[in-house]
């Protein structure tokens, strides 16, 4: 035992030596009865360790001395083959599997060696873990397959491996509902679209919350994508899709949005409250109303005045909008609404459009008294001169 004891403190403990490529060390250790399967404070047994780092011979000395090759992380539940298959240790992965390592071991998560592999873009270990009878549509525990790491990660080359080898492109994770070419959509990866695309994509399916892939290239700003999945047929559903555009300021996705057929009238009042001149200009061009009314009777100048937008009530009232134009709920004109806020350069500049300062709202109340109501003292000195 003394003997033992001493050998480990010049050697260090099996896990280090099998992480640190020293065999001498290893199979001195062996020898003097280390146990082969010993877990450490990580959670791992020295085989993993090797595994991650590549040490093929120390691997097999592992193995020879009765190292379990589907040792289970005590957190993780990963095994030396996703240790190995993580590192791109290909030659690690061909020693585990022919000495009977589980190539459908997965994960507490589920993943297979299959999933990471498709995750990191690895093609070769993919085509070897393949060729040994991985299953193409193994899903995890939320209901992903190696097809759904591939679109996420934007491993293109993978994608196109595992279609060739079966994969189901229109597969629909459990809990998100999504397909790959959701997944694809999401992160922007346009090369993993158009390979998607080739293979069947269905660009119709809605995922657990009802999005399509199309809606989800919108969301994310993805403009190459939503062209592609519009060339595709996808469907336009509109109101959602252009609201998410327009909300986010995405004029590249608004433009091509308005060109394939969306109606963009209904969004004019968004636009003008968030300050997107670009794509107010956008909307006017395809037919929006620039003095449209919402249920309160608001117009957009009304919105752009109450939101500040200084920028977009410049060009509303170059396009048309009525400068004093009065509210339905309260008769307040665009000017009243500037001074009940305090946004002064927007009252600047209708007073220099020519503005009535002293119109009167349904409360008997005029921009003045509104400011003074509340507390702009500048912008009441503006409407005092």
């Amino acid at each position: 035992m003394i003997a033992m004891l001493l050998l480990a403190l010049s050697l260090g403990d099996l896990h280090t030596a099998a992480r640190s490529g020293d065999i001498a060390a290893v199979r001195a250790l062996l020898e003097k009865g280390a146990d082969v399967n010993a877990y450490d404070s990580l959670g791992g047994t020295p085989l993993h360790d090797a595994a991650w780092s590549g040490e093929a011979e120390i691997v097999e000395v592992l193995i020879a001395h009765k190292a379990n090759v589907n040792a289970r992380h005590k957190e993780a539940g990963s095994t030396p083959l996703h240790y190995a298959v993580l590192m791109n240790r290909k030659a690690v992965v061909e020693i585990l599997l022919d000495k009977g390592a589980s190539i459908a071991a997965a994960y507490r998560s589920g993943a297979t060696a299959l999933h990471l592999a498709a995750n990191r873009g690895y093609l070769e270990l993919l085509g070897l873990l393949l060729d040994k009878g991985a299953d193409v549509n193994a899903r995890d525990a939320s209901g992903s397959t190696p097809l759904d790491e591939a679109a996420w990660k934007g491993n293109a080359e993978a994608a196109k491996l595992l279609l060739a080898r079966g994969a189901k492109v229109n597969n629909r994770a459990a809990e998100s509902g999504q397909t790959p070419l959701h997944e694809a959509a999401v992160k922007g990866h346009a090369d993993v679209v158009q390979v998607l695309l080739a293979a069947g994509a269905d660009v119709t399916t809605k995922d657990s919350s009802g999005a399509t892939a199309l809606d989800e290239a919108v969301r994310y700003r993805h403009s190459t994508v939503v062209a592609l999945l519009a060339a595709k047929g996808a469907p336009l559903s509109t109101e959602r899709q252009l609201k998410e555009a327009v909300l986010h300021g995405q004029t590249e996705v608004v433009a091509m949005l308005l060109q394939l057929g969306a109606d963009g009238r209904a969004m004019l009042p968004d636009a003008a409250l968030k300050g997107h001149r670009q794509i107010v200009e956008l909307l006017v061009a395809h037919g929006a109303d620039v003095n449209a009314r919402n249920t309160a009777g608001s117009t957009p100048l009304h919105d752009a005045a109450l939101a500040g937008q200084t920028a977009v009530v410049e060009l509303l009232l170059e396009k048309g909008a009525k400068i004093d134009a009065r509210d339905s709920e309260s008769g307040s004109t665009p000017l009243h609404i500037a001074a009940g806020w305090g946004r002064t350069a927007v009252v600047k500049l209708l007073l220099e459009e020519g503005a009535d300062r002293k119109l009167a709202n349904n409360a008997g109340k005029t921009p003045l008294d509104l400011a003074i109501q509340g507390g702009f003292s500048e912008t009441a000195d503006l409407l005092r001169r």
